[in-house]
């Protein structure tokens, strides 16, 4: 009954064994095939939320079909006692079965559902183009974004902007860290920030999120499905000022990020110096240790945290440089498919903290190119003496960023 439901039904209930055996038998053989198909790929099959749910209803119907297998299989014993004895013990080993079915099935749902919530699902849907970049063909460019919302601040400032740029050939990357308060940020002249900010952004850069979003009319102008207006606007000041096309972004905030680095087990990084710790910071479970380092350091969720938004021993622009190897860092061990691999609880973390315009195709993509080109990966701070955040010269910087990927094409 267990192995085979419907067998011993076929001879006296033809088309009710029939079924059974389709439900119980057939179907998971099925599925069992597109799972070997995927064995080499399973970043492509949770991408695809149809066959997710249809496994979810193949997980469903192995266990139903045992269950009524064993209760109307009872029916043909001549004997009371024989029949609830059967029916007793086929439904727990049909209890016992349906343990590790049911975990299999609610992960597939998790996964089904965060891909949904937090990937896009149009390839093209976060690019902004800039017209006179002729390097925009050879190389994927991510904006890396890190906010400060948590559940005791009002709105969120994107105090981490980072870009990656990505060898689309060989994954020679640079990770360009913006500086927060970066200043003077223009726009497109004709666009909604450009009407409103002609000479320039008012605030420090990152306070264009908030801006916008506490705006109605801005907010709606940069609406577009499944993206951020804010993280939108952002994007398009960024490229006008910087003359790149940019084409996908990623939002992070603190819980998320803490929840993120857990989930990958934590990384460790090699400290040349003790660093202060900021205390207990948002959205960490603990009181961090009051330094950490010298010396190679794990680091989990929280300490990672603390480790990045550390400002007791240095400055802001040492901060965004240990932003930057913190990323090198996580980039170097994991990939988008091995955190999706390790789910369980950070479903609705990742669902309420992450979001971005990438399809998870793009995310797995991206996550290759940079394992692939991370030994190699070139770190550039848009920072003093280089950049002056207050009066920064965007034509220098264009020159810089065109400089820089022209090194990356330079090692192919």
């Amino acid at each position: 009954m267990l192995l085979l439901p419907g067998v011993a039904l076929l001879r006296r209930w033809p088309v009710r064994g029939v079924l059974l055996l389709i439900v119980g038998v057939v179907a998971p053989l099925f599925a069992a095939i597109l799972l070997f198909q995927f064995r080499n790929h399973p970043v492509d099959l949770l991408s695809q939320s149809n066959v997710l749910r249809g496994l979810v209803l193949v997980a469903i119907g192995i266990v139903a079909s045992r269950l009524m297998a064993v209760w109307v299989t009872a029916d043909r014993t001549p004997s009371p006692d024989s029949q609830r004895r059967m029916r007793l013990w086929g439904t727990i080993g049909v209890c016992l079965l349906a343990i590790p079915i049911g975990f299999a099935g609610v992960r597939i749902e998790q996964v089904r559902g965060v891909v949904g919530d937090v990937f896009a699902t149009s390839p093209t849907a976060g690019a902004v183009n800039a017209s006179t970049d002729t390097l925009a063909d050879q190389f994927q460019t991510v904006l890396l974004l890190g906010g400060d919302e948590a559940a005791d601040r009002f709105g969120l400032r994107t105090d981490t902007m980072i870009l990656a740029l990505v060898n689309k050939q060989t994954g020679r990357t640079a990770v360009v860290s913006i500086p927060r308060n970066l200043q003077k940020l223009t726009f497109p002249p004709t666009s909604p920030m450009g009407l409103k900010y002609p000479n320039g952004f008012d605030d420090l850069t990152n306070a264009v999120f908030i801006s916008v979003g506490n705006d109605d009319a801005l907010s709606a102008a940069y609406s577009s499905p499944g993206l951020e207006p804010g993280v939108r606007a952002l994007m398009e000041g960024l490229s006008y000022s910087m003359n790149i096309t940019i084409d996908d972004y990623a939002l992070v905030n603190m819980c998320g990020f803490v929840q993120l680095v857990d989930a990958i087990d934590g990384v460790t990084i090699d400290l040349p110096d003790q660093l202060p710790m900021p205390g207990k910071t948002p959205c960490s479970y603990y009181t961090l240790p009051a330094t950490i380092g010298p010396g190679p350091t794990y680091m989990d969720g929280t300490k990672a945290l603390g480790y990045v938004r550390s400002r007791a021993a240095d400055s802001d622009y040492q901060r965004m440089e240990r932003q930057r190897i913190l990323l090198q860092a996580i980039l170097s061990e994991i990939g988008i498919g091995d955190v999706l691999a390790n789910f369980g609880g950070l479903a609705d973390a990742l669902r309420s903290n992450v979001r971005t315009s990438m399809t998870l195709d793009e995310a797995q993509s991206l996550a290759s190119l940079l394992q692939t080109g991370a030994a190699t990966m070139t770190s550039v701070g848009l920072v003093p003496p280089l950049v002056e955040p207050a009066d920064p010269d965007f034509a220098a910087i264009s020159d810089l960023l065109q400089q820089t990927r022209q090194s990356l094409i330079g090692q192919n």
